[in-house]
Formats: structure tokens, C-alpha cells, sequence
């Protein structure tokens, strides 16, 4: 993709350049597919459709900032693929485009991630970060590279949540999300992504897990600011601590229950040991006396002699 001045010279624009521009004129009325079109000043701008923009041979430069060279535009997921191997392929494309500075994807299903946020003691679980990114609207760009990528943000949430991506530019990927969604939270947690679901995106959903039931804290979605977001992700964390403090103290009656429980079960298996040892003495005890009074009569015969009638 390419912009050309009124001078004969073309550059390489960025991929946040080539993706803001294409919005914009996508906004402005002016996109039409391989049609010139006049924007600002006599630039111009070929504009290119969805699928061609997405399309693995469109060759664009990775963002100013990330740790690549040049680089292909490639989708974040591709549907067929397992969900290990989709997080693996977003991780790769996302530092392609964004860098390194992110926060930690957590590779595996949205099943596997709810078990390593709340399938933990008390004092280890956190609040689970649902991130649903889409390539489509103009604000993923910047949502992305400001706000995800802000080394504060990114730091914050290693430290206190585990977060779990899932691109949903294909509609493919959408129907797969809402199903897994209705398997784990049923037919209302789906309605609820269904609300967001594609028009809405990206956005950031939190869910915490209180009293055996997760349930969603808050949703961001991709306009908000970097410093509300971080003041948000701090209330929700404080928020958190406040049930998983409860949790534990539930714990620890429970631990202390079965400690008791297990302190009884094993004083009423050693009472019956020593009843089952004073039972073998007593058996002993009789079997000898028996055989002492046996030994006794044979004597007695002994000294009388033999019967004589």
C-alpha cells in the first residue's frame, strides 16, 4: 500500500498509518475498491478492500517501536486452527505489529484460563481479563499500541490478573467465542458478548468469580484512556481482594474442619488398635492358661498312675 504526493515520489506508510488512512476515507465516503482517491491536500491514497488488506501477501511496514523487520499484514487468528495454536499465532502477529511490551496471553481454551485464575488457593486467584480484538474498527490500532501495549498497564496486569485474547475479525471466530461463552456462563453471559459482539470491539472484560459463580465485573471497551484504565483495573483488583480475603478465611475454617475431622478419624482408628491388641492378650492369655490347666491334669494322672478297675 502506498501514498502518492503531487510529487512523483511514494512511501511506505506504517501499518497504524495505512490503517487509520484506510478508516478514515472508509468514513470520509471515499473508499472504493483500486480506485484513486483525493485526500488532503492533493494526497492520494489506493485503497484496497477487507479482504485484500487482510490478505497474508499485502506487503506493509511493522509498526514504529516493534522488535521486527518489514513484515506481512497477517490476521491475528485464522479459524480452523486449535485455540493453543491461535494465541500462539496472535502473540507472534500482535509483537510483529506492536512489540514486545504486552501483557502475558495465557495459551489454552477460555476454560483452561478461568481454571488458572480461579482453580487456585484463595490467596493465589486473580480476576480473569477476557480481551476481544478486532482488526475492523480504527480504534483497534491505537487501542493496542496505547493502551495494551502501555508498559504500566502491561506490568499491572502480569502482576494481578490473567488474560486471555481471542481476535475476532473473521465471523467465524465471533459464532466460535459465543459458543464457548454459552458453554461456560450459559445463555445469559452469552447475550451479554452478544451486546458487544462485533460492533463494539476491542474491549477488555473482567470476570471474577465469587462464591463458585463467575460472573463479569466490568467491560472497557477500546476508547477509553490508558489512565482510566489503569485506575479501573486497580478498583477491580481491590474489589477482588475484598471476596478472595472472605475466601480465605472460608478456607481456612474448612481446612481447619478437616483437620479436626482427621484428628477424630485417626484417635478412633488408634482406640480401635488397642482394642484389637487387648483382645489378641486376652486370646493369649486364655489360650496359655488353657494349656497351663491341661498341663496340670496330665500331671495329676501321672502321680495316681494308671486306671485300675
Amino acid at each position: 500500500i502506498s501514498i502518492a504526493l503531487a510529487t512523483p515520489h511514494y512511501m511506505i506508510l506504517s501499518n497504524a498509518e495505512v490503517y487509520l488512512m484506510r478508516r478514515l476515507l472508509f468514513v470520509q465516503n471515499c473508499r472504493s475498491q483500486n480506485k484513486i482517491c483525493n485526500f488532503q491536500n492533493s494526497v492520494a491514497v489506493q485503497v484496497v478492500s477487507d479482504d485484500e488488506f487482510m490478505d497474508d501477501d499485502v506487503p506493509v511496514e511493522t509498526p514504529e517501536g516493534s522488535n521486527s523487520g518489514g513484515s506481512n499484514q497477517r490476521r491475528l487468528m485464522t479459524h480452523g486452527k486449535s485455540t493453543e495454536e491461535n494465541v500462539i499465532q496472535f502473540l507472534q502477529v500482535f509483537e510483529e505489529r506492536y512489540g514486545r511490551v504486552h501483557p502475558a496471553f495465557h495459551i489454552g481454551s477460555l476454560k483452561s484460563a478461568m481454571t488458572a485464575a480461579f482453580n487456585v488457593p484463595a490467596d493465589l486467584k486473580r480476576p480473569l481479563i477476557v480481551f476481544l480484538h478486532s482488526d475492523t474498527p480504527f480504534t483497534a490500532h491505537l487501542f493496542c499500541s496505547q493502551v495494551v501495549c502501555s508498559e504500566n498497564i502491561a506490568r499491572y496486569i502480569d502482576q494481578n490478573f490473567v488474560m486471555w485474547v481471542q481476535d475476532l475479525t473473521d465471523s467465524r471466530l465471533q459464532r466460535q467465542i459465543l459458543t464457548e461463552v454459552q458453554s461456560i456462563f450459559g445463555t445469559d453471559g452469552r447475550r451479554q458478548v452478544e451486546f458487544y459482539v462485533p460492533d463494539k470491539l476491542p474491549l477488555m472484560i473482567v470476570i471474577t468469580k465469587v462464591a463458585s459463580s463467575p460472573q463479569v465485573f466490568a467491560v472497557f471497551q477500546g476508547d477509553i484512556s490508558p489512565d482510566l484504565l489503569m485506575a479501573q483495573l486497580i478498583d477491580a483488583v481491590e474489589n477482588y481482594s475484598q471476596t478472595r480475603s472472605i475466601e480465605k478465611m472460608a478456607e481456612m475454617e474448612q481446612e481447619q474442619r478437616s483437620m479436626l475431622r482427621e484428628q477424630q478419624e485417626q484417635e478412633y482408628l488408634d482406640s480401635l488398635s488397642r482394642d484389637r491388641e487387648k483382645d489378641e492378650m486376652k486370646k493369649i492369655e486364655e489360650k496359655e492358661k488353657k494349656v497351663a490347666r491341661g498341663n496340670r491334669r496330665g500331671e495329676t494322672i501321672f502321680l495316681r498312675g494308671p486306671y485300675t478297675p
